[in-house]
């Protein structure tokens, strides 16, 4: 499938009509067949981009994600445009998100870090899990600080007619939650439910990033009305028991696992298995193929290509 990129300011334009991309992912958003599997990333990491002899700026992710045919467009957005040391991917200011999304006709997304995620980057994770055992009241008003500015994010992202928000909240290890679910519920369900209020009042989708193994939390994230899951781990979550019980309600953005990213040659058992996810995760929609990780390192531009070519078969 080719995608042309539309130099124009109207998103609604006649062009964009021309391009499935919206469509498919709407598709599977509202759980219907799409006879292409939809897919695309939430983050391209620095390193992959110059592999790909691209810079890292809108024009660099929109030419990568035309090469390798996806149908979405993620951008993570903040107001410290710095890089993600661990992962390799940089921030774009919300400038750059409106001019990507008068480029393309693609699906677009704009990932925002939520307010646990930014505590634990200013502080560091071990300090604040210490911070909410013992000082509850105290990080709960830094919370509320954080959550004012992930609001003013959100309602400016919704101005400027993204067709998703993603909010990330690394909360929960490979086991389990960091924190007992129910002390999550009582901190955080507010800003949630007020999160994907907002979102859905401009008409676009609500979804949830989160690391490690948030089983949990999932019966919580779909009260608050979340429509998806993205770059949700198979191995610690078990997706194809998700979809059984959520896939009536939820996307999953999923489907690549890290570990068959990083192998140096494809194996037997990870195809297999690979494949096995794919067969199970397709029926019924709700579901974009993506991986756990982000493609941040550069051995992953074939491997992902290869994947995808097993997956068109």
């Amino acid at each position: 499938m080719i995608y042309e990129i539309a130099w124009q300011s109207d998103r609604s334009s006649p062009l964009k009509e021309m391009n499935s991309s919206v469509d498919i992912v709407k598709k599977a958003f509202e759980h219907q067949f799409t006879d292409h599997l939809p897919r695309g990333e939430l983050w391209l990491g620095t390193d992959l981009l110059k592999k790909a002899n691209l810079e890292d700026n809108v024009e660099g992710h929109l030419a990568l994600i035309k090469r390798l045919g996806q149908d979405i467009l993620c951008l993570p957005i903040s107001n410290d445009l710095s890089i993600n040391k661990v992962q390799g991917y940089r921030y774009f200011s919300l400038k750059e998100l409106d001019e990507a999304s008068k480029m393309t006709d693609l699906f677009v997304m704009a990932l925002i870090d939520g307010p646990f995620q930014r505590l634990a980057g200013k502080k560091g994770l071990m300090k604040i899990l210490s911070e909410w055992k013992r000082e509850k009241h105290e990080f709960g008003k830094e919370c509320n600080k954080e959550w004012a500015e992930v609001d003013i994010l959100i309602k400016r992202c919704l101005e400027l007619s993204v067709d998703a928000v993603i909010i990330a909240d690394d909360l929960a290890g490979e086991r389990s939650p960091f924190i007992d679910p129910r002390e999550i519920q009582d901190l955080f369900s507010s800003y949630y439910t007020q999160m994907v209020s907002e979102i859905h009042s401009t008409h676009s989708y609500a979804l949830f990033h989160s690391c490690g193994n948030i089983t949990l939390l999932i019966p919580q994230l779909v009260s608050y009305g979340f429509d998806g899951l993205a770059a949700i781990q198979h191995r610690t979550n078990d997706l194809i028991s998700v979809k059984e019980k959520y896939g009536s309600c939820l996307t999953l953005m999923a489907g690549i696992e890290a570990e068959i990213l990083e192998a140096g040659e494809m194996s037997l058992s990870g195809l297999k298995e690979f494949k096995r996810l794919l067969k199970s995760l397709t029926p019924g929609g709700g579901f974009i193929l993506c991986s756990c990780s982000g493609l941040y390192s550069v051995d992953f531009l074939e491997r992902i290509q290869e994947l995808y070519r097993i997956a068109d078969e």
